[in-house]
């Protein structure tokens, strides 16, 4: 039986989202919406996919959870299948070990090990879409570094450590890997898989301008690179806003996704 009441509490806001979320994807941990796997000994290492028939064929998209790298389960991100699923997307669901007992290394290792799991179960040559919210957004970039992917969909991630909260960036550091060194914003290697940038109108500052930052810094190494700013939505629930009823963001993502064949 999976808990969720073993990690320490969060602010109001992200509490009550979580609850929210957690309340709106428990019917798709069912059996008959969705496999789920252990790709790991420990308990975080879970992963699910959907749907429960899965069509090889189909676009892979692995929706990592955020949560500064400290918070979070898969489970927040389950109620997304609502929306993929019109797209004929399979959908995958990791988790991974949380800091401050695992740091950036084991976190990036895990991911790593997730997809490496899925390809496994599916096959090698499948087609793979990185996507996250906050944190996870920065590991799904990272990822994208150790497999050939078709796509990127980063949500309101922090891509210059340096200026975020110290004390969530220092337990995912240490004396070998530095805020700089994981900070997309300082990468030299020039990224050219195709990447769709997220954020919200109603979250902290850092979010928005890190997300417009980086996007100058990437927009012209592939044509299909895109920004694209939730209205009247904060950070939580960005997740939440990525649906049919809003026909902006749905036109943007059908549109950038076509053109990923």
């Amino acid at each position: 039986m999976i808990k969720f009441d073993d990690q320490p509490p969060m602010s109001p806001a992200a509490d009550a989202w979580a609850k929210s979320v957690l309340i709106k994807s428990d019917k798709y941990r069912k059996k008959k919406y969705s496999n789920f796997f252990q790709y790991g000994p420990d308990k975080a290492q879970r992963i699910y996919t959907f749907p429960k028939q899965i069509d090889i064929n189909n676009i892979f998209l692995f929706n990592i959870h955020g949560g500064a790298w400290e918070f979070g389960y898969p489970e927040w991100m389950l109620f997304t299948y609502e929306y993929f699923k019109n797209y004929n997307l399979n959908l995958v669901v990791p988790g991974y070990r949380l800091a401050p007992k695992s740091k950036f290394k084991e976190q990036i290792e895990d991911i790593n090990n997730s997809i490496n799991f899925i390809k496994k179960q599916y096959g090698e040559n499948l087609n793979i879409i990185l996507a996250g919210h906050s944190a996870g957004a920065h590991l799904a970039y990272y990822a994208s570094k150790y497999h050939q992917v078709n796509g990127l969909i980063l949500s309101s991630a922090v891509y210059d450590l340096t200026k975020y909260t110290k004390r969530y960036v220092d337990q995912i550091t240490s004396k070998n890997i530095s805020a700089k060194s994981i900070s997309p914003m300082y990468d030299d290697e020039e990224i050219k898989t195709p990447i769709l940038l997220t954020y919200t109108e109603i979250e902290e500052q850092i979010y928005k301008d890190q997300s417009k930052d980086f996007y100058s810094k990437i927009k012209n190494n592939n044509i299909n690179n895109l920004i694209y700013k939730f209205k009247e939505v904060d950070h939580y629930h960005e997740p939440n806003a990525m649906n049919k009823n809003n026909q902006s963001w749905d036109k943007t993502f059908s549109n950038w996704l076509q053109k990923l064949a």
